[in-house]
């Protein structure tokens, strides 16, 4: 199976990474918020921003990843890590601050002593300095090269968008590998209820206005947002039926049932 070389381009650090499948669970790197409760309280708690509400909506009990936060007052943290509200910023110079003693930054959080696929969330800063913690992890564990690293991009309403679909993502492994793309990532014969081959229906919850399309899955595989299907979708212009090749992410398509 050959994908376009546009949408193999999506790919750019996943190709670069590990990509045999971990038993590793997947690993969530957060950016901190600036809104906050008013009291001490665990990070997780602490946190009230919008990514923070999104990240609570959509993960699920049977598909938890690690977390680690990255504070902008006291570098990478655990999650039950109880802190106090405070009004630091990732400004460039904090960063570099940061990166010049990284080991002293890491050195608050539990790092994973596997290597598994990794997520970042956050402003362009934060996943700077994420990235290197990630890079320096890797070595540290003895990986033969960086993990599998998607991030967050584009403004606010677009990360939230992309973390609540890499979340829901992780709710049902794929399983069958039927072969790799050109860049060594590879595709799956089944994910939950679907199954290449399947006629399934299109529709994208975030736009009610667009009309549910037919599509029939050609592969399933780990996309920059989470699990998706390679798909012919049947579009309909005047009474002519048009097959169009796409790449949808599972939470926008349906069983047909």
């Amino acid at each position: 199976m050959q994908a376009h070389p546009t949408q193999l381009s999506l790919f750019d650090e996943i190709a670069r990474a590990t990509v045999a499948r971990s038993p590793a669970r997947p690993l969530v790197l957060m950016a901190c918020s600036a809104t906050k409760l008013n009291r001490p309280a665990p990070a997780m708690d602490l946190y009230r921003g919008v990514m923070y509400e999104t990240f609570r909506a959509h993960v699920r009990a049977d598909a938890q990843p690690q977390v680690i936060i990255l504070s902008a007052q006291h570098g990478f943290i655990q999650p039950d890590a109880e802190i106090a509200p405070y009004d630091a910023r990732m400004t460039a110079d904090r960063a570099e601050t940061m990166l010049s003693g990284l080991s002293t930054a890491m050195a608050g959080a539990a790092w994973p002593d596997q290597i598994g696929p990794v997520f970042l969330a956050g402003g362009m800063h934060y996943r700077r300095v994420m990235r290197a913690a990630v890079e320096r992890w890797a070595r540290k564990v003895g990986a033969g090269a960086t993990p599998a690293i998607v991030e967050t991009s584009g403004g606010i309403g677009m990360q939230r968008s992309q973390l609540g679909q890499y979340l829901d993502g992780l709710s049902d492994d794929p399983s069958e590998e039927i072969g790799r793309f050109p860049n060594g990532v590879p595709y799956f014969r089944r994910a939950g209820p679907f199954t290449v081959g399947e006629r399934v229906i299109h529709a994208y919850r975030h736009l009610p206005g667009i009309a549910p399309r037919w599509a029939t899955i050609r592969s399933i595989f780990r996309g920059p947002s989470g699990l998706t299907a390679e798909a012919d979708v049947e579009e309909e212009t005047g009474n002519c039926v048009h097959i169009v090749s796409r790449w949808i992410a599972l939470t926008n398509l349906q069983p047909n049932q």
